[in-house]
């Protein structure tokens, strides 16, 4: 799928401003999956975590997964909203919401 398709199929899920881009998330903690990742959709970025959704857990597996796989520090990556819901926005420092979203666009394409 051409970039800018991909790009404007996701604008509710992924965002940006001047500092960096908003990722809207759909969490789905105890996973069996140990793919992160499990499908980009028009409001929102689905992700398998194994972590219990118990004492931040399951967040601070999202926040280190996600950072690896966008390839940044740790530190660029943190928890916006949602910190005890299912539904959450995660802000990624640095990067453009084209950048975050070519990362998944490959991730995504790969199933």
């Amino acid at each position: 799928m051409e970039g800018w398709m991909f790009s404007l199929m996701f604008r509710h899920a992924v965002w940006e401003n001047k500092e960096g881009t908003f990722i809207r998330i759909t969490a789905r903690p105890k996973s069996k999956s140990r793919e992160l990742v499990l499908s980009l959709e028009d409001e929102s970025l689905v992700v398998n975590l194994t972590s219990p959704a118990r004492e931040g857990k399951a967040n601070t597996e999202l926040l280190k997964r996600l950072s690896r796989l966008l390839g940044v520090s740790g530190g660029r990556v943190s928890l916006v909203s949602g910190h005890k819901s299912k539904g959450k926005t995660v802000f990624i420092e640095g990067l453009t919401a084209e950048q975050v979203l070519r990362i998944l666009q490959e991730v995504t394409n790969d199933k």
